[in-house]
Formats: C-alpha cells, sequence, structure tokens
C-alpha cells in the first residue's frame, strides 16, 4: 500500500495528486483495506447521514500506473447492502467485479465482506469509483480514481508541474432514499426534485438562512471551502461530476485553460477558454490551467455553475452559481477582477484528433427509446424506460443466470458469440437530457442531435429516411464512456464489442436510473445460458449463495 496523502487543510481543498509516485516503477498488485461505515457530518454546514470509507468522506483516493491491479478488500460495517463500480474502467475478464447489484453481483450485506480485483490493463486517464446499489452515490459513497500513463524514458516533458483532484456535484440534505421516495411519488408528476447545495472534494457552503421551513435542517454557518493554488504554476485539474442530478460549468474567469482529454484520458481538440461546460453527471474532463503574467498578482475564483435545465421543481434554498476563492500562494491578497470575459469551451460539440482511418461500419445494430413516464397502469408512478421496459433488480444477478431465469424487467440484447462492431442509437423521446453510460467499453460519438419535440428521432432500420443530424463523424469523432443524449433526439454510438460479459448501460441521472432507466448489452458468451458457465459467473453465484441468509 502507498503511502497516505498528506492531510487536506481548511485553508486548501485541493486534492493534490502524485504521478511521481508511481510513472517510473514496474506494474504491481496495490492491496487496500476498506471498512464502509455511516455518520453524521456537515459537509456544508447541514448535517446528514453519510458514507465513509476508512473514515474519509469522499473515499481515498486511488492512484496507479497502467498495468497495476487494485486488490480491496471491502468490509460493510454499514446497516445497508453496499456494491462498488469502477467508473470507466474496462474489467476486461472481470466482469464480476464490475459492481452493479442485480447485473454482475449480490450486495456485500451488512455485515459481509468482499474482495474486489480490479486491473487496469493499458488504461490510463481520470475515473472514480461509486456505489451500485440502490441510490447510496448520492449519500457519499464514491471517490476519485487515477490510471497514469508511465512517460517513455527518453521523451519526458510534461506541459504542468503539478497535478490537482476535483470531486465536484450537486448534493441533497435529505437522504437518497427520502429524495427518490418524493419522485417516485404520484404527486411529483416525474419533476426532478431540485438539488440544495454544491460540494467541492466533499466541502460546500449554505447559508442557513436559505433554509424553509417545509424541509428544516440542522445547520451551522461554515467557512467557504477555499484552494490554494501557486498561480506562477501550471496545473492539471482532473474534473469528475460526482453530482446526481446536474452538469455544470467550470470558470476559473482570469485563467487559461486548455482541454486535454475527456472521460478515461480519450484525447481532445480543444481552444483556449476560461471556462468548460456542461459536464455531465459521471464525466470527466482534464484541464491544463495555468496564468498570464499580468494576472498573477491577484487570487482567483473558481466558479460552478449548475446548469437549470432540470430545475423544474425549483428549490429556493439552492444557491446555484457558486465561487470558492483561490488563494495565491505568492503574492499578497489583492481584490479579486471580476470584469474578465468568460470565454467557454462546449464539450457537447467537441472532437477528437482525426483516426488513422475511419471508425468501422457496423456489424450489428440496437435501436433503443428512452423516457420518463407517468402511466396509469404504473399508478402514476413516474418510471424510467428504455423500449417499453422498466428495470428492475434481480435478487440473484443476471451474470449468474441462464437468459430463461431473467424476468420481464432485464432488457438484455445479445452481440453474438464473436466479437463484432457495434452501433448503438438512443433516441430520447424526454424534454430533458440523459446521459448515459456504458460499463466495460468506451465508444466514439459519432452523431448526436438535439429535437425540437417533433418526431426527430433516428431509426437505422429505415433507410429511407436520412438522420436529422446530418451525416455520422467517421473522421474524428469524440470518444467517451458517457454521452449525453439531447433532448427529443438521439446519439449515435459504435465500438467494438470484443469484451466479453453482461455490461450494464443506464442514465447516471440517480433518480431516472433508480425509476428504471437502466438496461444491460450480453456481449459474447451463450445465447442460452449467458455467462453462468464462466468463472465470473459462478463465482458471483456463490458469493450469493454464502451471503443469502444476510441480504
Amino acid at each position: 500500500m502507498t503511502a497516505a496523502h498528506p492531510p487536506i487543510t481548511e485553508a486548501d481543498r485541493a486534492f493534490h495528486l502524485r504521478p511521481e509516485d508511481h510513472i517510473t516503477r514496474e506494474p504491481n498488485v496495490q492491496h487496500f483495506t476498506w471498512h464502509i461505515t455511516k455518520g453524521t457530518i456537515a459537509p456544508d454546514g447541514v448535517e446528514k447521514q453519510v458514507f465513509h470509507i476508512n473514515n474519509q468522506f469522499p473515499g481515498p483516493i486511488l492512484e496507479a500506473r497502467s498495468g497495476d491491479i487494485f486488490e480491496i478488500d471491502v468490509f460493510n460495517d454499514s446497516e445497508e447492502g453496499v456494491s462498488l463500480h469502477w467508473h470507466g474502467l474496462y474489467m476486461r475478464g472481470f466482469n464480476h467485479m464490475d459492481g452493479p447489484a442485480g447485473i454482475t453481483q449480490c450486495e456485500i450485506p451488512p455485515g459481509g465482506n468482499f474482495t474486489y480485483r480490479i486491473p487496469t490493463d493499458a488504461q490510463a486517464g481520470t475515473f472514480w469509483y461509486h456505489a451500485h446499489s440502490e441510490v447510496q452515490r448520492g449519500d457519499g459513497l464514491y471517490g476519485g480514481l487515477v490510471v497514469y500513463d508511465p512517460p517513455s524514458p527518453d521523451n519526458y516533458s510534461p506541459q504542468y508541474d503539478e497535478e490537482l483532484l476535483l470531486l465536484i456535484g450537486d448534493w441533497y440534505h435529505a437522504s437518497s432514499a427520502e429524495v427518490l421516495s418524493k419522485f417516485m411519488s404520484q404527486t411529483s408528476l416525474g419533476l426532478e426534485p431540485c438539488p440544495d447545495s454544491i460540494l467541492i472534494n466533499g466541502l460546500g457552503y449554505f447559508q442557513c438562512s436559505m433554509a424553509v421551513p417545509a424541509a428544516p435542517v440542522n445547520c451551522s454557518e461554515v467557512q467557504r471551502p477555499q484552494f490554494w493554488l501557486n498561480k506562477e504554476r501550471r496545473y492539471r485539474l482532473r474534473l469528475v461530476n460526482v453530482g446526481s442530478l446536474t452538469g455544470f460549468h467550470f470558470t476559473i474567469p482570469d485563467s487559461e485553460m486548455a482541454v486535454l482529454s475527456v472521460d478515461g484520458g480519450q484525447p481532445i481538440i480543444s481552444n483556449v477558454s476560461n471556462s468548460v461546460g456542461i459536464l455531465y453527471p459521471a464525466e470527466r474532463v482534464d484541464l491544463l490551467l495555468s496564468w498570464r503574467e499580468s494576472e498573477r498578482s491577484q487570487d482567483s475564483e473558481i466558479i460552478i455553475q449548475l446548469d437549470n435545465e432540470y430545475f423544474l421543481h425549483p428549490n429556493f434554498a439552492l444557491t446555484s452559481t457558486q465561487s470558492f476563492q483561490i488563494l495565491s500562494s505568492t503574492h499578497e491578497l489583492k481584490i479579486i477582477n471580476n470584469l474578465t470575459d468568460v470565454t467557454s469551451f462546449n464539450l457537447q460539440t467537441a472532437k477528437g484528433p482525426v483516426l488513422p482511418e475511419p471508425v468501422k461500419e457496423a456489424e450489428h445494430k440496437l435501436l433503443l427509446y428512452v423516457v420518463v413516464e407517468v402511466l396509469a397502469r404504473e399508478l402514476n408512478i413516474p418510471k424510467g424506460f428504455i423500449n417499453h421496459t422498466t428495470w428492475e433488480r434481480q435478487q440473484t444477478p443476471l451474470i449468474s443466470q441462464p437468459r430463461d431465469k431473467w424476468d420481464k424487467h432485464q432488457l438484455v440484447p445479445w452481440t453474438g458469440t464473436k466479437p463484432v462492431w457495434v452501433e448503438l442509437t438512443i433516441n430520447n423521446i424526454d424534454s430533458i437530457g440523459h446521459p448515459f453510460h456504458l460499463h466495460g467499453y468506451d465508444f466514439y460519438v459519432i452523431s448526436t442531435y438535439g429535437g425540437n419535440g417533433g418526431w426527430d428521432y433516428y431509426n437505422p432500420f429505415d433507410s429511407s429516411k436520412t438522420p436529422r443530424g446530418g451525416p455520422f463523424n467517421l473522421v474524428d469523432p469524440i470518444r467517451k464512456d458517457t454521452v449525453f443524449v439531447p433532448p427529443y433526439g438521439y446519439a449515435v454510438l459504435r465500438f467494438l464489442a470484443d469484451n466479453e460479459g453482461i455490461w450494464a448501460l443506464h442514465c447516471h441521472i440517480m433518480w431516472h436510473q433508480a425509476s428504471g432507466m437502466s438496461m444491460a448489452l450480453q456481449v459474447m458468451g451463450d445465447k442460452h445460458t449467458g455467462l453462468s458457465n464462466s468463472v465470473g459467473g459462478m463465482a458471483a453465484g456463490q458469493f450469493c449463495k454464502v451471503n443469502e441468509m444476510k441480504l
């Protein structure tokens, strides 16, 4: 186990990373022991029951180099069943360690334990881990995960002096179970509950005077989080949206920022700006941050602006745009100049580098329609649907059962016995967007299109209609593992399905996923038995049997 990070002081909320501990060594197996507990803390001044890993919130930062393997003994000392997902890692050969309860594993029961084995293989980039059982991610069960790409000894010339990790997201003062219950009620009309606050690396600031009698809280005034940076240095900022509902813009007005990569280290073509967005839940972006010499003599600020797309049920206690001061370590305090023009880089229209050859044609096509609906047959309770199927978790995970044992709530198309190029079209019938994540893969985003409320969707099986969004980009598409599907529109994705397993595909807005907007893809395996006869399938089944009396 590597040395612990230095303590974070109240005057510096940045998580300082240590690539130097990893990039020059040989790959190895990193062993950790984690204890998951739950306790009352006040991250933004408001008390809430929050998950901890080894008494930390957010959980410990995992750092590695490509080729490392994590072995993590997880002891569940909480009163709820839990499971963990390693977001963005392929988990090749370890599908049963991927984490989604009901798909690849049973929950770790209270008092139980499970050892995760997590390969990084050749991957490098910004990842994260989070709960994939119930809605515990919204109660703090998450943390950062960074994998470094060791440089060649003869050409190592970094563009930056230091690396920082920022875990940013919306935050609810009520428990996630309460928020979900509010959403999945007959009176919600399918409108998502609005968050209460914003956290960066586990801390935020809430004005107690903004609390309303209808939602009483135990609140104490706290200091607004600050960041201590040397403006003469260049930083690699690794941003992760760990929120439950909404995207955000990230702005440092007096800075120069260039986007280096998105999601798990996927390259991107960018221009210099001082703001990036929108970064939706589960998406990541790496930035090169610097300041011109003329801007180094004053303190600065980070501005987080939550996107209001989902705020149809407003929360007047929420301050949706918040600033966090950057204290300069080399100069005396001067007044922040707020007159700088904001030049924003649009992540949703970004492209990747030109590929050596165009994206290959698809051998297998899948067509999906997604929506949150309020239906009489569902007692007017809002539920997420994909192709008329609303997902509900089976007690025994799919990976451990033959396909004829899967119930009507499991939408799991099969890609066949061999690796094939898959084209996946996700049509969004909703008036709001959905950030979709595919486990076990990243993919080329060859088209996205936001419609105008009519039938602006794309059907790859209807050759009489051309895509409303124009020709597909097969030359320089961006590559991601989480994609925003625009309202009344679609996203078309292509990837080589060669990683055997049953891989979850779902909206990463927590309330949509938990209400049923989830499914999976079976890659290879058997048409009838699925993955139940594989080593992973049998191991998952055995874990369930051992713990069935505890769940």
